[in-house]
């Protein structure tokens, strides 16, 4: 079932499995653990967010089968299991707010209870969270329209200490005539508070450090998780490689310098226009 079918992108599915499963394997015990936290709990909150008759009532038992396919390390029966229900006429929607969220809780309460061991949560998360990114709604609320505006968010990533850099990117796009909201300094939760308030278009996020990239992970998920259509760019410094960030991190650019993002900006923008 591909793009025309279903609403479920399986390109998209596999790529964010794929690396999140990268993310398993680079980064320390705790910040996977933290990631995988961080998923259940936003995940699990959907049904809440969304509005009551868009969050089907579905049985204990379907749940059940829906976490044993998403804690297999394949991430094909994850995926089989949501294609048949959307044969079966289930909305991406209620996909999302009811099959999604409720497995992100039972997943959530199964961990509590030591009954899933920390390897099996951590690919059941990896696997919600790369459903979440595949599903396209049918009938939600559009996206807004990327428009000449040019409005961005730039931050620095939680606990770096350099800020110099994205001030005088956020200086050079004002100067083009950017309407540029920055951050700099915010720690993990304010800084995903103000995005949930703000819900920019475009983040635009500095990295100056390989030490700070877990954190860097973890924002854009939760980025993604409350703004699935969201362009996100980031930008580093020499030393870390933009091919590294790219299989590691679910962001849309790495930016070179102030020019080359203008124009990467530009052309993503009129893609999404």
């Amino acid at each position: 079932m591909g793009r025309q079918q279903g609403a479920i992108d399986t390109g998209t599915f596999k790529r964010t499995a794929l690396l999140f499963a990268e993310k398993r394997n680079a980064f320390a015990p705790d910040a996977v653990e933290a990631l995988a936290a961080d998923i259940v709990r936003r995940l699990a909150n959907a049904r809440l967010q969304g509005q009551a008759i868009d969050a089907p009532e579905i049985a204990e038992d379907s749940i059940a089968a829906f976490c044993d396919a998403l804690v297999q390390p394949e991430p094909d029966a994850a995926l089989r299991f949501i294609q048949d229900r959307r044969a079966e006429g289930v909305t991406a929607r209620g996909l999302y707010l009811g099959y999604i969220a409720d497995a992100a809780r039972y997943l959530g309460a199964r961990w509590e209870e030591d009954l899933l061991s920390f390897l099996q949560v951590t690919i059941g998360t990896g696997h919600l969270y790369a459903l979440m990114r595949a599903l396209r709604a049918e009938d939600p609320p559009a996206v807004p329209a990327f428009d000449s505006r040019r409005c961005a968010l730039f931050a620095t990533v939680p606990g770096e200490d350099h800020g110099i850099g994205i001030t005088v990117a956020a200086d050079l796009f004002r100067k083009a005539g950017w309407d540029i909201d920055l951050q700099t300094d915010s720690d993990h939760d304010a800084l995903v508070a103000h995005v949930e308030k703000t819900r920019p278009q475009i983040v635009g996020l500095s990295l100056s450090t390989e030490q700070r990239l877990d954190a860097l992970v973890r924002l854009v998920v939760a980025i993604r998780i409350l703004l699935p259509h969201v362009i996100i760019g980031v930008a580093t410094s020499a030393k870390i490689d933009a091919k590294r960030l790219h299989g590691l991190v679910d962001i849309d650019l790495v930016f070179e310098d102030a020019t080359t993002a203008h124009l990467d900006l530009d052309r993503l923008i009129m893609l999404r226009g």
